[in-house]
């Protein structure tokens, strides 16, 4: 069953060590520093923690990526392709029915609605394209966006226990009797391990559906430019087999770009399997 982050009314804001800076919490030292079991239980925490705050950042880098690249898609591929086609149709040259259908045709509508603001854009790499963030999924993005969380939204919890509960050393030395500590602080970076391989997981995702975008986006910018209204005056069957070729590249980046990599409850999604056309070879011109 793959880890998420779930989420609960109440609890600590994530405030310190990067992972969530609103007030700067010193970190408790070990209550009785000749005690090496606890030094250590506290070393493998910090080590824990910075690996979880790294891997944070990996995959915020990663999906402000992703979404400029969805915005180019949009501008540069999939905006000039429904105003070449709205005039083909207005000739009679083509129709999208009959270039589209199902899903295809249903994610290319939703992709080319107006367009939102920077803000709803943010969300899109992890959501997909058009998608509007539920409210219980805020702390997650935000968190995994700028890194805290604000007072008076839902924490971000780990297994039900809150995150700054598991990252903040002193609080677990705090909520635990003195001997108990060292056992405390390893199980507190567990969890901690925990999340680090979810956010693992959510980089290769987001990883990969860059990569197929990207590929389908270069093949159709390609095809895009090698076609204009006026040769379909021809009748030549040349652009008609060219708007064809571009129909299933365009349809399959509309389909990619809504493709979630997180569900509304936080839980990795599976990736949409590989067709042809997310590898085939550039259309010779």
């Amino acid at each position: 069953m793959p880890f998420f982050i779930p989420f609960a009314v109440g609890g600590l804001v994530l405030t310190a060590l990067g992972l969530g800076v609103r007030k700067v919490l010193a970190e408790g030292s070990a209550t009785s520093p000749e005690d090496a079991r606890l030094r250590d239980a506290q070393e493998r925490h910090r080590q824990s923690l910075a690996a979880l705050r790294a891997d944070r950042l990996r995959v915020r880098d990663r999906a402000a990526s992703y979404g400029a690249l969805q915005v180019r898609v949009q501008q540069e591929v999939l905006v000039p392709f429904r105003v070449l086609l709205e005039r083909l149709e207005r000739w009679g040259h083509a129709r999208e029915a009959e270039l589209f259908e199902g899903e295809a045709l249903e994610s290319l509508r939703a992709v080319l609605r107006e367009s939102p603001s920077r803000e709803t854009r943010r969300v899109w790499p992890l959501l997909g394209t058009g998608v509007t963030a539920p409210s219980a999924l805020e702390p997650v993005l935000a968190w995994l966006d700028r890194g805290w969380l604000d007072e008076d939204t839902l924490p971000v919890m780990l297994d039900g226990v809150p995150l700054y509960e598991a990252a903040s050393a002193r609080a677990v030395l705090a909520a635990n009797a003195p001997e108990d500590g060292a056992q405390a602080l390893d199980e507190a970076a567990a969890l901690l391990a925990r999340t680090t391989r979810f956010l693992g997981v959510l980089h290769t995702q987001v990883s990969v559906l860059e990569a197929r975008v990207a590929g389908l986006h270069g093949r159709a910018s390609v095809q895009l430019a090698y076609l204009d209204a006026a040769s379909f005056e021809e009748g030549g069957p040349e652009p008609r087999e060219r708007l064809a070729r571009l129909a299933i590249l365009v349809g399959r980046l509309a389909v990619l770009l809504r493709a979630p990599v997180l569900n509304s409850e936080g839980r990795l999604t599976p990736l949409l399997p590989a067709q042809a056309e997310d590898d085939a070879e550039p259309e010779s011109t």
